[in-house]
């Protein structure tokens, strides 16, 4: 949502009213402006989601979509506060119609062993009737490379994969699981400018087939950063993909 468009809004219809005070009425004045403060305010704030509203559920619902948001290094190591607006895009998942499962990591993580978790979570999922085709695991950055890890644990070819600038992360290259062991339904998605992570064909072209797979170059100066928050540049393919996906 673009908040400077919304805010020029508000100060429009702020001068209207203002122009207005001088035929009086004085309480329609107040009145709306008010109401124009009280929109402003809930479309700059923050996601006022609580860490709990993301927790994997008690009761699981059949037919609910479920998405998994695996966040990348920044958000493990500065918090989901900073410059990455995690809470951000997990609502933007949840707007959707997902219902979102995450959590923030800290620590020094190792991709495999924190895949695990998500993987038990997953079969939960499955163990209670969820279809595979309703369940989609996301990650960005080092959260991609945890994704594809499930990927390779997991062996269902149809479950969903978003892989957000996850490939060809040199600082993680021995951190990727056996991509033979990959299957399910992928997406692969990076900024053209991204100076980090690159294409999944490399990753893509050792996998057996059982599944699909499918990527998108961003033309983007925003690199490896692009993800740091919800754009329209890639959030609309991604919902698109998950809309065929499903």
């Amino acid at each position: 949502m673009n908040v400077l468009r919304h805010t020029n809004d508000f100060i429009t219809k702020k001068e209207k009213i203002m122009k207005r005070s001088s035929v009086g009425n004085n309480t329609k004045i107040i009145f709306e402006t008010m109401i124009c403060l009280l929109v402003l305010l809930s479309l700059t704030s923050t996601s006022s989601a609580k860490p709990s509203d993301y927790e994997m559920p008690s009761i699981i619902d059949r037919s609910v979509r479920y998405c998994f948001f695996l966040h990348n290094y920044y958000v493990e190591t500065q918090g989901p506060n900073g410059a990455c607006k995690y809470y951000d895009i997990l609502q933007t998942f949840a707007n959707s119609g997902f219902k979102v499962i995450s959590e923030v990591r800290s620590g020094d993580i190792v991709p495999s062993e924190y895949a695990k978790k998500i993987v038990d979570q997953v079969k939960r999922l499955l163990d209670a009737g969820v279809p595979p085709e309703h369940i989609t695991i996301a990650g960005h950055s080092k959260g991609g490379v945890i994704a594809l890890c499930v990927a390779s644990h997991l062996g269902n070819p149809k479950i969903g994969y978003i892989i957000m600038a996850g490939c060809e992360i040199k600082a993680l290259e021995s951190e990727y699981p056996d991509f033979t062991r990959l299957r399910g339904n992928f997406l692969s998605i990076y900024a053209s400018s991204d100076s980090i992570a690159s294409s999944c064909d490399d990753i893509f072209s050792k996998t057996i087939i059982g599944g699909s797979n499918k990527e998108i170059k961003l033309e983007s100066d925003k690199g490896h950063k692009l993800f740091f928050q919800p754009e329209d540049i890639w959030v609309e393919p991604v919902m698109a993909w998950l809309k065929e996906k499903n």
